[in-house]
């Protein structure tokens, strides 16, 4: 059996490298191919491999480009050494001011909303100090697990080895930090609806790599769910009549269920700007109902929805409501 000792990823701790070190240095020990840990856009560190190492005057703020395991090449960049983790790149010491200061930081508060069975991560060993490959087996929201709510699956072991972590012990594209408001601190968009939703096109907009289009996601959500017998159905009131719209949904324990609310959202977003309307009605399963309700409501993801029109539609005094009922035919037509 492959020791953990042996192999796997540097320690999560590993400091930034020293001011003093050169780009040439560097370019002597990192090379196309090579396995480290690197930052992405919410400030976390994730598995990756160098794709390309430039010693261009242009590229020496960022000389590495990294791909990340597990995603597409859009998702490649360049980055910054202080951005990069690998035994290949020196250690600086850490200052003992900011030694003292990361001891009296509160603890982080993590929003585990984006974690699913079966998704890939890293989690720390205390034995070996180090991060290694795993896949998440469950995702409990016991209060009792609240500490260490996520139990993970050692890739290359057996399930005696599977452990309870902890946001702090684990890296993950689907684990966010919480503000203090308790929102996630980077993005709203569940695993799910970003693995079924985001479809790149055959032709990339050149002024937005990036840019994956609703109506390719739409495409690919429906294809996914044309075996469902589940429907959202919903009426946008409005003072001269109603829009109204029926879309199929993932059974309630289905794992891509959270994709269904998802949409949802945004194609109600889209024909309340599109038509306007003082309310919202639902039909459909009652946990999608809920969620949806939920983000349509104040403090909700489409909390400028719900502000904004009553005043759009000429009606200050009243509030943008949203009811749920039991069945199809309460729905206003």
């Amino acid at each position: 059996i492959r020791s953990r000792l042996s192999c796997g990823p540097p320690h999560k701790f590993a400091p930034s490298l020293p001011a003093s070190f050169k780009f040439g240095a560097m370019a002597d020990k990192l090379e196309v191919g090579v396995k480290l840990q690197a930052m992405y856009t919410d400030g976390e560190f994730y598995p990756a491999e160098v794709v390309a190492v430039s010693d261009s005057d242009k590229r020496k703020k960022a000389p590495v480009k990294v791909h990340f395991v597990g995603y597409e090449a859009s998702d490649e960049t360049w980055l910054s050494l202080d951005k990069l983790k690998s035994k290949l790149l020196p250690k600086a010491a850490v200052p003992k001011a900011k030694a003292k200061a990361k001891a009296k930081a509160k603890a982080k508060e993590y929003d585990y909303s984006g974690l699913e069975k079966g998704m890939k991560c890293s989690a720390f060993s205390e034995a070996e100090g180090k991060f290694f490959p795993a896949e998440i087996v469950v995702v409990s929201t016991g209060k009792g697990k609240a500490s260490a709510p996520v139990k993970i699956h050692w890739v290359g072991y057996t399930n005696a080895s599977d452990e309870w972590v902890g946001g702090d012990a684990m890296k993950c594209k689907g684990l966010k930090l919480k503000t203090k408001e308790g929102a996630s601190a980077a993005g709203g968009m569940p695993a799910a609806a970003r693995r079924l939703l985001l479809v790149k096109p055959k032709v990339e907009a050149p002024l937005d790599t990036g840019f994956r289009p609703l109506v390719l996601g739409k495409r690919a959500y429906l294809e996914a769910t044309k075996e469902c017998t589940d429907k959202l159905e919903w009426a946008l009131v409005r003072t001269d009549g109603c829009g109204t719209y029926s879309l199929p949904v993932f059974d309630e324990k289905h794992k891509d269920v959270r994709a269904s609310s998802y949409l949802a959202g945004v194609l109600i977003q889209e024909m309340i700007w599109q038509r306007s309307a003082s309310e919202l009605v639902l039909c459909g399963p009652k946990k999608i109902c809920e969620a949806v309700k939920k983000a349509y409501s104040k403090g909700g993801a489409y909390e400028f929805e719900v502000m904004s029109m009553p005043n759009v539609c000429g009606h200050a005094d009243k509030a943008f409501v949203v009811t749920i009922v039991e069945k199809p035919e309460d729905l206003p037509k």
